[in-house]
C-alpha cells in the first residue's frame, strides 16, 4: 500500500490521485449512505440542506421543500450501488455522506488541482476526517 498526497486545511482536505471509488466504499460504514447531487457551490448546497425536509425511505431519500414539492433519489449503501451510480457522474462530481440519522458528515466534490484528479472533502463536524480517513493509503 502507498501512502497518497493528502493536503490538510481543516475542515477541507484533498487526496489527490487516488481510487475515487474506493475512498467513497470506505466511507458506506456504520449505515452511512451517498448521495450524489447536482449542486456545486458549498453555499448552494447549505441552503439546499437547511431549507428541505430530508427523509430515508427504502431505496431513496425524499426530499420535501418549502412548497411542498417532492423529489426522490435513490442513495448509495453498496460498493455495486456506488459502481452504478458513479460512472454516471462527471469528474467533478458533487455527494455528501449521510450517517444512519441523516446528519451529513461530508461534502465532497471531484477536482482537478495543478493536473492531478482527486477530491476535496469538507468534513461537516471537527475530527470526522481523522474518524473516517486516518492513515488512508491505497
Amino acid at each position: 500500500m502507498k501512502s497518497l498526497p493528502i493536503i490538510n486545511t481543516p475542515p477541507y482536505f484533498k487526496i489527490l490521485n487516488c481510487n475515487i471509488t474506493e475512498v467513497l466504499d470506505g466511507l458506506l460504514i456504520e449505515d452511512n449512505s451517498i448521495l450524489f447531487l447536482d449542486i456545486y457551490h458549498e453555499e448552494d448546497l447549505d441552503t439546499y440542506l437547511s431549507k428541505n425536509k430530508v427523509l430515508k425511505l427504502d431505496n431513496v431519500i425524499q426530499i420535501i421543500d418549502n412548497s411542498n414539492k417532492m423529489s426522490f433519489i435513490p442513495y448509495i449503501k453498496s460498493k455495486k450501488d456506488l459502481l452504478d451510480q458513479y460512472r454516471y457522474q462527471d469528474w467533478d462530481f458533487s455527494c455528501i455522506v449521510f450517517d444512519k440519522n441523516l446528519k451529513c458528515l461530508f461534502y465532497i466534490r471531484g477536482i482537478e488541482d495543478t493536473g492531478e484528479n482527486g477530491i476535496r472533502i469538507k468534513e461537516m463536524e471537527p475530527n470526522l476526517y481523522n474518524k473516517y480517513f486516518f492513515n488512508y493509503q491505497e
